[in-house]
């Protein structure tokens, strides 16, 4: 005879559980169990899945929980300090199941504390249905009788057989415990007294025995001690795990009816989970329509009136074909929740995208407006998005103005009710590299040394085993050490585990009613943030129960397009409908064609803005490419696309019946409907079956490839396909038609990008002013700037007296915005702002001080102003005001807490007798240099406002430098020898896997940002020198190497030869300096000049100079060697001298 397990925590008693549902649902099978339960702790989290795994198994699964109850009221203060207590519930059938659901819901809505705790009161209302099992020895019936209190457990036990009747158990379990050996035999003597039968459980927390110790790991994780805290959480014993049928059998001999009854539970378990129809909640239609359906179809052929007034039979069958799909599967409903979703977002002025994902395929979709991308123009296809031989809830994502989202929630919320609308629970998961680290933490490893370990787990999802065995690497490192091999071990056990709860970003859920009808809900409270309602189940499982989920998206380019028309509109008059602008705007092509992509939706990394550069688009559909093209795999076809666009190579078709298709892209396969339309068009696939072989090939799913190849095969050359043609397009798509991408996305989403494109090339400085104060990344702000500047937008440096909280837009130039300013907070910028609005402008750092609060305008506030510049138009220098800020302070606060008394101050009798009020004198000091005014700009504002540090080189280094922007594989060779100079803006530490520390350093020059890794010696030597505050000269070459940064991210590397300050650069170089100027410049001061510069400034170059005159002319040579320094460069400038240099690179740093 088997067993039954009863008792069962799987990885969703989160960091308590151990037993994951695949590997434990795997063993119960192993172990011949002809079913298995799974009661997590007061949460149903983890039933779908177990629900699923255990049917494709064979095995039965029984659905419950282990509640925490208590005796009092829930929500009352007084319930607070009531005994938490155990309770193993499981679903007898659908009512039980229904019930369960319901009581685990208010467990968390109205009942948690610490735990999801539900009362005796609700679960008298929710028990039909349910058995009901006493549970460990936390449970109330074990707790009464361990402290002397019998006759409450025979009154408590008699309470839950007048509940549940046959079905209450008294649970007897083993694991060793002393608390144990007291309570069983009381347990079993009372049974015995009240007649209730008994029933052998094991509280499973892990599968094996040898699991313990991970376990009691997990339980430190959930706790955050270490191992050997003495005073860490353990559960003292080793017999917690998935017993086999014989272990169980040896506990307990005396009472056999106890391990039987575990199969008698199990056979009275009859609960079948259905989901045969899709819950849509209710719409309301006009009365004149008998159904949705009708209402659907009039919307329809009035919108087809507007957008094909020349109606013809192709768009005629295809709104016919759509309409009859979605009447026929039931979801007329959903397409009109999701129309009216978006008219209300419309109504309430929240941007809308002009659709996303497969949803942009469907005519219907086009003609609600819920799409703008019209489906019959651009070939898209309505079975990419619904296939009609295989009905599924029908997957419509929305972008909305990020800023916007959460009107559209609360309108959602409003429309169906706060009970039928709820956001989707998400799990975290110990994954490889996480668990590695967790687990070491707790066993006292160092972070460095689990570091060591994780840099040697691939970025992919690889599982620690699959990892060990095939990273040579990583498991000589693991085995190098006793302790690692622990780590491992320990890690394999908890990969996988569920480690907190979280809320998806977009999706939303909508009943038809109450959602505690069809699903469990928990709570989820963010770090400061509200507590909110969630369904229990993850979103990939809500599709399967057919309920309606939504993802209602932020996209802040949309809130980019809003903020730059608002812009426009205030400052030109002029409304702008991004949705109905032509596509064949000239300024825009130009604009993709010169790579001027920054802020540009889709088109912004540096890869793309090189191939757009190659390609120069001149079409709509090229950016549709480009947008499908752009990703990891599919890359590699971009230069055969550009290739064939400009005629470098033949475009070529396998068969004629591809042409058609396939111009577009110039023959080359892009979108996933392409596949769809040839496997139609050439092998005769429905399109039910085209969009399944899409799926298939995208999934590279060989058993399924197989059964359409041959039909495929078969159709091509019954429409007069040769064998070799067929089988060598089938070929062709088993090789990249994975990469293909979904046309219907991409198009809406190259929809956007020239939406966005086309604002810049017309209204570039509102583009820009809005792009910044979108910004929340600091560390863009300033790339962002430099971008401006290229443009010849003049950045104003922030201005107490005119700046707002946003970059604003003042004629062809954008005013700082105090936002962008460090340490300001919204507290501070507001009363800035709202104190010069009321007051007029500020007059003095005194007069700021003393009208604003201290509070919110504070000591850090103040050194951020003057540092940025914004407080350069008050009286004295950045010195004299910073060195001025405590006298300031103390004085506002005075003069404010005078007032507040309503007293009269000293400082005000003295200002009576003046016409302008007292102030302290400024202290009379030096300003700040131009290095160190600079660097204070940079630590507020995150770059160099009113110069940079290299302006004060800027001759020498426009002579003797390169600049990076300016160094490319194509252009420069590994070989050259380059010289670059720069400021430090970032390093990166690391450790290789013997230990050896190394890093890559961050330069920036007047141009851009490089990259120089220093690696062994160049780490020893070079490293405190990058770490110091100067400006440094390099000598290297490029890099071939990207360290794994992939076209989209990659930035200029040098490998070094040598680092040198740059006083240092006439050590590093040598060469001759050209002159070529008329006679009448060779002057006295022309040779002073030139003879202080030879006398200053050392180094190994020569001068050759030219001289020009009206009839003649004649050449110079000097034998004295010199270094033509930054200021004898400036000073030939000024003297409008042309000059030019002759260089090389010193092979030692020297003269």
């Amino acid at each position: 005879m088997s067993f039954v397990h009863l008792h069962n925590h799987t990885q969703y008693s989160l960091l308590d559980g151990a037993c994951r549902v695949d590997r434990m649902v795997s063993l119960a099978k192993e172990y011949g169990m002809p079913a298995v339960a799974i009661t997590d702790h007061g949460n149903l989290f983890g039933v779908i899945d177990f629900y699923k795994t255990a049917n494709r198994a064979g095995i039965k699964p029984i659905i419950g929980i282990e509640a925490y109850i208590i005796n009092g009221e829930l929500g009352s203060e007084q319930s607070k300090q009531d005994v938490r207590f155990h309770l193993v519930l499981l679903a007898k059938n659908l009512q039980g199941y229904k019930n369960l659901m319901k009581l685990s819901s208010i467990s968390y809505t109205e009942g948690f504390y610490y735990n999801p705790r539900i009362n005796k009161a609700l679960l008298e209302k929710y028990h039909e249905g349910l058995i009901c099992l006493s549970a460990c020895v936390k449970g109330e019936i074990p707790h009464l009788l361990r402290n002397g209190r019998k006759q409450q457990a025979r009154e408590a036990v008699q309470w839950y057989l007048d509940l549940f009747g046959e079905d209450y158990y008294l649970e007897i379990q083993d694991h060793g415990l002393e608390i144990e050996a007291e309570a069983m035999p009381q347990v079993i003597e009372l049974a015995k007294e009240m007649n209730v039968p008994l029933v052998l459980t094991n509280d499973c927390h892990y599968l094996h025995q040898e699991d313990h110790e991970a376990h009691d790991i997990l339980l430190c994780i959930q706790t955050q001690k270490t191992f050997d805290d003495p005073q860490r959480m353990r559960y003292n014993t080793q017999e917690l795990y998935f017993k086999s049928a014989e272990e169980m059998k040896k506990l307990f001999p005396e009472h056999p009816e106890a391990y039987e009854n575990t199969l008698r539970i199990a056979d009275k378990i009859d609960l079948e989970l259905k989901y045969d129809h899709f819950l849509l909640p209710e719409i309301e239609t006009p009365a004149e329509y008998p159904d949705m359906g009708s209402y659907l179809r009039a919307l329809c052929e009035e919108a087809a009136k507007e957008k094909y007034p020349d109606m013809t039979p192709e768009i005629r069958e295809r709104i016919d074909f759509e309409l009859d799909v979605i009447h026929r599967t039931g979801f007329d409903g959903y397409f009109l929740v999701v129309q009216d979703l978006i008219n209300n977002a419309i109504k309430q002025g929240v941007p809308v995208g002009p659709g996303r994902g497969s949803a942009a395929g469907s005519i219907v979709s086009y003609l609600l407006g819920i799409t703008l991308v019209d489906p019959i123009k651009y070939g898209l296809l309505f079975e990419r998005f619904l296939n009609p031989d295989r009905i599924g809830m029908p997957d419509i994502d929305i972008d909305f103005c990020a800023q916007g989202r959460g009107k559209v929630i609360d309108y959602v919320v409003q429309k169906y009710g706060r009970n039928s609308v709820t956001q989707i629970i998400t799990f975290g998961t110990l994954g490889a590299k996480t668990v590695i680290k967790d687990v070491a933490r707790v066993l006292g490893v160092p972070a460095s040394e689990a570091n060591e370990i994780t840099k040697l787990i691939p970025g992919m999802n690889k599982g620690l085993e699959d990892v060990y065995a095939t990273e040579i690497d990583f498991a000589n490192l693991v085995d190098s050490k006793p302790i690692y091999q622990t780590i491992y071990k320990h890690g394999v056990v908890l990969e996988g585990l569920v480690r907190h709860t979280g809320i998806h970003a977009a999706g939303v859920v909508i009943a038809p009613g109450d959602l505690t009808d069809y699903v469990p809900l928990a709570t989820n409270t963010p770090k400061d943030g509200e507590t909110c309602v969630l369904v229990q189940y993850e979103g990939k499982w809500l599709d399967e129960l057919k309920l309606l989920k939504m993802d209602i998206l932020g996209l802040k380019t949309l809130t980019l397009i809003k903020a730059t028309t608002d812009l426009v509109k205030k400052y030109h008059g002029v409304d702008i409908d991004v949705n109905k602008l032509e596509l064949d705007d000239k300024k825009v092509y130009q604009l993709m064609s010169k790579g001027e992509t920054d802020g540009v939706f889709q088109f912004e990394s540096d890869g793309m803005r090189k191939y757009l550069m190659e390609l120069k688009p001149t079409a709509f559909e090229d950016l549709i490419a480009m947008v499908a093209l752009f990703r990891p795999g599919p890359m590699r076809f971009i230069s055969t696309f550009i290739a064939r666009k400009h005629g470098r190579e033949k475009v070529e078709y396998d068969h004629p019946i591809m042409q058609k298709t396939l111009e577009e892209t110039y023959g080359v396969t892009v979108y996933q409907e392409q596949v769809m339309r040839i496997s139609r068009e050439m092998g005769g696939l429905t399109r039910g079956e085209a969009d399944t072989l899409r799926k298939a090939m995208g999934k590279k799913d060989a058993r399924l490839m197989q059964k359409f190849e041959s039909k495929f095969k078969e159709g091509a050359q019954s429409r007069g396909v040769s064998e070799r043609i067929a089988g060598k397009v089938w070929e062709d798509w088993k090789q990249f038609a994975q990469y293909a991408f979904n046309k219907s996305h991409a198009t809406c989403y190259a929809l956007v990008a020239y939406q966005t494109a086309w604002l810049k090339a017309h209204y570039p400085v509102e583009f820009m002013a809005a792009l910044l104060s979108l910004e929340d990344n600091p560390d863009k702000i300033p790339v962002q700037i430099g971008v401006c500047r290229d443009m010849g937008i003049n950045i104003i440096p922030p201005n107490i007296n005119r700046s707002i909280s946003e970059f604003s837009v003042h004629g062809k130039e954008v005013l700082f915005g105090l936002r962008a300013i460090k340490n300001l907070g919204e507290a501070a910028m507001s009363c800035i702002i709202e104190e010069r609005e009321k007051n007029g402008p500020f007059t003095s750092l005194f007069n700021f001080c003393k009208r604003l609060d201290g509070v919110a305008v504070n000591k850090a506030v103040l050194e951020s102003l003057i540092a940025s510049g914004a407080m350069d138009e008050l009286e004295g220098s950045r010195a004299q005001k910073w060195e001025s800020i405590e006298t300031a302070l103390a004085f506002s606060s005075g003069e404010q807490r005078e007032r507040r008394k309503g007293q009269i101050s000293l400082f005000d009798i003295i200002a009576e007798d003046d016409e302008k009020e007292y102030e302290p004198p400024l202290p009379e000091i030096e300003e700040w240099g131009f290095i160190h005014r600079l660097v204070k700009e940079k630590e507020v504002l995150g770059f160099y406002m009113s110069g940079h540090p290299l302006d004060h080189y800027k001759y020498a280094v426009k002579c003797y430098t390169t600049n990076c922007t300016d160094i490319n594989e194509e252009t420069t060779s590994p070989k050259t020898e380059l010289v670059l100079c720069g400021v430090v803006t970032q390093i990166s530490k690391k450790r290789d896997n013997k230990g050896n520390r190394f890093a890559f350093v961050q330069f920036e020059d007047l141009s851009g940002r490089f990259e120089v890794p220093l690696f062994n010696r160049y780490y020893q030597e070079y490293f405190d020198l990058v770490s110091g505050d100067l400006i440094l000269g390099i000598v290297g070459t490029l890099s071939t190497y990207n360290n794994g940064m992939d076209e989209m991210v990659k930035m200029v590397r040098i490998n070094p030869k040598r680092i040198f300050p740059i006083e240092e650069l006439p050590k590093n170089v040598s060469g001759e300096l050209h002159l070529n100027m008329p006679k009448e410049k060779m002057s006295q001061s022309f040779v002073d000049e030139l003879k202080k510069c030879m006398d200053r400034s050392k180094g190994n170059f020569g001068i050759k100079m030219r001289f020009v005159g009206e009839k003649d002319e004649f050449t110079l040579h000097s034998e004295r060697r010199f270094f033509p320094d930054n200021e004898f460069l400036g000073w030939l400038d000024k003297q409008k001298i042309k000059f030019s240099v002759a260089m090389g690179v010193n092979n030692e740093n020297s003269y």
